[in-house]
This record gives C-alpha cells, sequence and structure tokens, in this order.
C-alpha cells in the first residue's frame, strides 16, 4: 500500500483496520466495530483512500481525525451532510471538484494532486517480467461496456435523444465538462426514471448522479471504443490490458486485465505509447494512470485537463492532444521518432521522482493539518 508505506518512510506508525462496509453512508455494523477499535487503541488519525461517510461519523464520534484523499472524481459521498463535520480533513485530487465543495461550504477540505509511486515501481522493474510487454501503442483500463445508461427504463424517447446528442458533442469538446450543466433544466423529469435518490444523508442532484454515473460512463464506453478503433487500424501493435469485451475492436490485442501492482509498470516501461483517455467526470484534475506510467518510465499519450500546464511542459514531460485527429498525428510522429520519445519519458520519469512522490504529498497532508490546527 503505497500511501500506508509513505507514512512509515516518514516515521509515522501505522495500522490497518480491515472490515467490510455495507453501505459507504449507513452502516451501525461498521460503525460500532471501527468506534470500538478507535476507543481501544487511541489513534490520532484514520486516513483512507476516497471519502467514506461511515468513517466521518466514527471519527467525529470518538474525537479522532479522518483524513482522506479522493482518487475518483466527482466523489459522491463528498455530497452527504457528514462532509461537514469538523473532524474531517479531505484533500481532493479535482481542482474545479475541490472548488465547488468549498463553495458548499465545506469547511476543512484542500486540492492536493495524485502522486507516483516511485519506490514501489523501482522494486517491481528490478525484476524481470514473465511476459512480453512489447507494443506501439497500449491502453490499460475499462471500456464500460456495462453502464447504467443502457439500463435506463420508462425513459421518454425525446430525453433519450436529448442525452445522445450530449454524448456525441461532449465526446468532440475537450476543456469543458459541460453535461451536468446541460441537465439542469430537466432535473424533474430526470428523478425516478434515470435516477434513484434516497435517504436523508445525501445532499446532490439529479443532475450531478446522472451526468456522472449514467451519461459519463456510456461517453467512456463510446469515446474509448472510438478512439481504440483508430489506433488499431493504424498501428498494428495496438494492445489493450482489460476486462471488458474488445470484439467491436477487431484489430486491437486484448491481453485481459493487468495485475496494477506487477504488471502494470512493466506494461507502461515496455510500450513506446501508453494512452490516457481520462474519464470526463474527472473535470480538471490529473488521472492516477498518468502519474503511474511517468513513474514506471513510460511515456505518456493523454486527452489534455486543465491541470496539466501547472506541472508538465507540452512536448518535454509528456504529450497531450486537443482532439482526436491530433491524438492519431502524434502517435504517428512520436512511433517514428524514438529518440525523440524516449526523451520525453525520461524527462517526466525525472520530475516526478523529484516532485511528486507519495511521500512529497503525505508531507503536504501533515502539514496543511498542523497548519489548520494552529488557526483553529
Amino acid at each position: 500500500m503505497a500511501l500506508e508505506d509513505a507514512l512509515i518512510n516518514l516515521g509515522h506508525e501505522t495500522c490497518t483496520f480491515t472490515c467490510e462496509i455495507d453501505n459507504p453512508e449507513e452502516d451501525a455494523g461498521f460503525e460500532g466495530k471501527l468506534c470500538a477499535y478507535l476507543k481501544e487503541h487511541g489513534y490520532d488519525a484514520v486516513i483512507s483512500i476516497n471519502y467514506f461517510p461511515v468513517i466521518a461519523k466514527s471519527c467525529s464520534r470518538t474525537g479522532c481525525k479522518y483524513i482522506s484523499w479522493t482518487c475518483d472524481s466527482p466523489m459522491l459521498t463528498l455530497y452527504t451532510k457528514s462532509a461537514y463535520l469538523p473532524s474531517n480533513y479531505i484533500f481532493v485530487f479535482d481542482m474545479q471538484a475541490y472548488c465547488e465543495f468549498k463553495a458548499r461550504g465545506i469547511k476543512n477540505i484542500w486540492y492536493l494532486p495524485l502522486a507516483a509511486d516511485t519506490a514501489r515501481n523501482d522494486y517491481i522493474l528490478s525484476q524481470v517480467p514473465e511476459k512480453d510487454y512489447h507494443a506501439d501503442v497500449s491502453f490499460v483500463g475499462s471500456l464500460y461496456e456495462k453502464n447504467r445508461y443502457d439500463q435506463m427504463v420508462n425513459m421518454p424517447d425525446y430525453i433519450r435523444g436529448y442525452f445522445d446528442a450530449l454524448i456525441n458533442v461532449q465526446m468532440e469538446t475537450y476543456g469543458d465538462n459541460f453535461l451536468e450543466r446541460m441537465l439542469s433544466d430537466i432535473e424533474e423529469q430526470l428523478e425516478g426514471r434515470a435516477v434513484n435518490i434516497s435517504g436523508d444523508e445525501f445532499i446532490g442532484t439529479p443532475s450531478l448522479i446522472v451526468a456522472n454515473t449514467t451519461l459519463g460512463m456510456k461517453l467512456a464506453s463510446l469515446e474509448r471504443r472510438k478512439i481504440l478503433n483508430m489506433v488499431s487500424r493504424k498501428v498494428k501493435n495496438t494492445r489493450i490490458y482489460t476486462g471488458s469485451n474488445t470484439d467491436d475492436i477487431p484489430f486491437i490485442k486484448n491481453m485481459g486485465k493487468a495485475d496494477y501492482i506487477y504488471e502494470m509498470p512493466h506494461v507502461f516501461q515496455q510500450s513506446r505509447i501508453n494512452l490516457n483517455i481520462t474519464l470526463r467526470n474527472i473535470k480538471t484534475g490529473i488521472p492516477l494512470r498518468i502519474w503511474d506510467i511517468l513513474s514506471a518510465g513510460g511515456f505518456v499519450l493523454t486527452n489534455f485537463q486543465a491541470e496539466l500546464p501547472e506541472y508538465f511542459e507540452q512536448g518535454k514531460h509528456l504529450v497531450w492532444y486537443d482532439s482526436h485527429s491530433d491524438m492519431m498525428d502524434k502517435i504517428i510522429y512520436y512511433l517514428g521518432h524514438d529518440e525523440e520519445r524516449q526523451q520525453i519519458a525520461r524527462e517526466g520519469h525525472l520530475l516526478v521522482r523529484k516532485e511528486h512522490t507519495m511521500e512529497k504529498r503525505v508531507q503536504a497532508i501533515i502539514s496543511t493539518i498542523e497548519d489548520a490546527g494552529k488557526e483553529n
């Protein structure tokens, strides 16, 4: 566990609490066990990847700090009343999402980008891989063939047509994720058809749910399949590592799922070009896949995200595209310029080793919490 390793490397004592959560918002059994555990051991804080209301409420009841660092966006569990508890210390990797939560009045919330786990990948890459992972172009990820959009029932044809139009326009637009905004005028027609909101904890909207769990996943399925069909028809050795069905992408080589810890670093290192196709639910942030590729020394070709220029230089540390045609042009160019591509991969790797490690992010978390304590 990269987060735990970073804490230990920085001199902190850690212990892992393991217990299944039936419902992340309301689970009396889990809360009872965690509260008893915290009272018995007297820990300074609980830390988790992503935000869980049941943990927040347990920590509040026992007077323990709860630190959460999101790697999904939007973090729908943050749209709950528990997010406002004063014992929370919430770190969000997507700047636009952070700003929206801050505007909602959540006090103890900060922006923090994700990180590269260079130490773990150094160890994995020192081992001789059992398989050949060489490819001209690789993509690691789901194609979301099972999504809520295809399972919608009782949806009038005109609303489905509106959804289809939104998805098609958003697919061709980079730098502005507008799905949620474009649903606000039809919210009353969404509830009970495309979304089921229940419980007193949730304080989000039907537009939020539909845009991110229904339209967003359908868009990801369509966009990823379109891109991978485009690439694999032009580049012979194009591989995908996924558990999804790829029968409709006939020229791609489906290698099956890659183990996140033991196989992905080898995939990223040995692929000449690693594609990143960001879920549009991530509004401005840099997804974990980019940090993972760079930490393994791989070359990244990614769609544009608004936060990329804050941390990377285009053509020096990685390369981004702003349209599907631009993506294809850059794939062909960098496959024909090995030395330039390899230099970019080296520079990106050196940058994350120096500035964006897990240890540096954990130090930032601790410093932020200490500063917040002084202010209070």
